[in-house]
């Protein structure tokens, strides 16, 4: 009687044994995967709206550089938001005192984690804290004569953002165009949070050195321009999402 005893402890034991570890590794599994999950969700949305923003570029630049008056742009977004970046600047200036400077409002998508892309005049930003890294360039060009060309979005609408699947429209349409010309020697500055990042750019492009945040100049990069000639083409786009 004592062994039958014993062995229903024993058999009561292991089962509750087993139990725990079926009931742990599921929790383990569970936990993990849908961190994996969640991840993959995250990386694959904003790989989505990477891909509309190199949309996005291709419409504006159809604006800019092929005389079109407006173009749509999709997003489909089941995260962040789309809207409005803080105002950068572009400045063309000579020792005559002459000056061309543009206010532009860059188009931002971000992401809940933080993570964001960037639209500004022309070129596409990702942004992961206080890195950014330019992936599309513009249409800077160098030579006797130089180009710099400025595409100025402006909000036409503010902010939209969403925490669910939503399609959302990004409108751009030309409001004005104009171009300057100037004798060089000439500056062009760079007022922007993604100084660094155009300052990289820029002395590649212009195969020049500039003063920027490495040298002290906070949110800021100065380029001196090369050529005899330097022609800024200005191209004011207003921009509005539903």
């Amino acid at each position: 009687m004592r062994n039958d005893t014993r062995r229903a402890v024993s058999d009561t034991l292991g089962f509750v044994l087993v139990f725990g570890v079926i009931v742990a590794t599921v929790a383990v599994v569970y936990v993990g995967g849908f961190d994996a999950l969640t991840s993959a969700r995250d990386a694959q949305q904003f790989s989505n709206t990477e891909r509309a923003f190199d949309v996005l570029d291709s419409n504006v630049e159809d604006l800019a550089v092929r005389g079109a008056p407006s173009r749509t742009t999709e997003v489909l977004l089941s995260d962040g938001a789309l809207g409005f970046a803080d105002p950068v600047s572009f400045n063309v200036s000579t020792d005559s005192g002459r000056f061309y400077e543009a206010t532009v409002e860059p188009i931002v998508y971000r992401a809940d984690d933080g993570d964001r892309l960037v639209y500004a005049n022309g070129a596409l930003f990702r942004e992961y804290g206080d890195r950014a890294v330019m992936f599309e360039r513009p249409r800077v060009a160098a030579g006797d004569r130089t180009l710099v060309p400025v595409v100025a979005t402006e909000a036409a609408s503010r902010e939209a953002a969403t925490d669910n699947t939503r399609r959302l429209l990004v409108r751009t349409a030309v409001s004005s165009r104009d171009v300057e010309r100037f004798s060089t020697p000439a500056n062009l500055t760079v007022t922007s949070p993604r100084a660094a990042a155009w300052e990289r750019y820029l002395e590649e492009e212009l195969g020049t050195n500039c003063d920027g945040p490495a040298d002290g100049r906070t949110g800021e990069v100065e380029c001196p321009l090369p050529g005899d000639e330097v022609y800024v083409q200005g191209v004011y786009v207003d921009v509005s999402m539903d």
